[in-house]
């Protein structure tokens, strides 16, 4: 359990959820209102967004799993 709390405090794991999750919310309701509005600008504005949080939870999930692995190896010697 201690292992865990350890990979939730890496810095770079809480960079990556600070930018990222306000930007996939402003993605995805983008996406939302632009099809209930009609509205082609919110359609730019969720292509805009939808690279730069892909390419964030692509890292967020690497990096966790990298960090886990890590750690596990370490707990098992």
């Amino acid at each position: 359990m201690q292992q865990n709390n350890s990979i939730h405090a890496d810095p770079w794991l809480k960079r990556c959820m600070k930018l990222g999750i306000p930007l996939a919310i402003l993605c995805v309701a983008s996406l939302w209102l632009g099809q209930v509005l009609g509205s082609p600008a919110l359609g730019w504005v969720f292509l805009l967004t939808l690279p730069p949080v892909l390419l964030l939870g692509l890292t967020y999930n690497l990096r966790f799993l990298l960090l886990w692995q890590r750690s596990r190896r370490q707990s098992s010697r």
